[in-house]
């Protein structure tokens, strides 16, 4: 599948393509819109048509998909997903190893990391290092080296120019530091009860 990259950054000349209301409507999501750049990347992949990032952080609000102070809720963007008739579903508590198995599954993901894959590394702000979550992120794919994972495939979406990053190979050792282990996993096919 071909996967375009969009990034959550709005500034002076995107925000009207991206269809906000206002410039500063559109810096508010800057910081807040891993989630609807992650689902918009994963659904453009599969071939849908979705709409620009105000209005699918819109219908994503509405929908009760966002949490003010937590973020996007796994189930809520798996739930709008359906939406195009693609299903998606939340787990928790998985393993690098459960995530190439969605992958050779043909489902990409949605993975909850830590910023720029930083986890265990000192914040900038001072305030101790980061955890394992914070930001949402696709993976599309994964490379082994004599039959162990080595890197996974992602597109880094960011508020910041320099950290969106398309096409990113991620060494495991970032991965595995910054790995949630909480991911949505989307199909063009319903999940069985087996595959839970």
């Amino acid at each position: 599948m071909d996967f375009p990259f969009y990034t959550q950054q709005m500034t002076q000349e995107n925000w009207q393509l991206e269809q906000f209301l206002s410039l500063a409507d559109g810096e508010y999501w800057t910081m807040r819109s891993c989630g609807i750049a992650s689902l918009r990347m994963v659904l453009d992949g599969f071939g849908k048509n979705v709409e620009r990032h105000g209005p699918m952080i819109e219908k994503g609000v509405a929908a009760g998909a966002y949490k003010p102070g937590v973020g996007w809720i796994h189930w809520g963007l798996a739930k709008m997903a359906a939406e195009y008739g693609i299903h998606g579903e939340a787990l928790r508590e998985k393993t690098v190893e459960d995530l190439k198995q969605e992958l050779d599954n043909g489902h990409p993901c949605i993975i909850s990391i830590a910023p720029y894959f930083l986890g265990g590394k000192p914040r900038v702000d001072g305030e101790g290092v980061y955890g394992k979550s914070g930001h949402l992120i696709p993976v599309f794919g994964y490379e082994t080296e004599d039959g162990k994972l080595k890197a996974f495939l992602v597109h880094h979406p960011s508020a910041f120019t320099e950290r969106n990053k398309p096409e990113w190979w991620v060494p495991m050792e970032d991965f595995l530091a910054s790995f949630s282990g909480n991911f949505i996993r989307f199909s063009t096919e319903a999940f069985s009860e087996e595959d839970k």
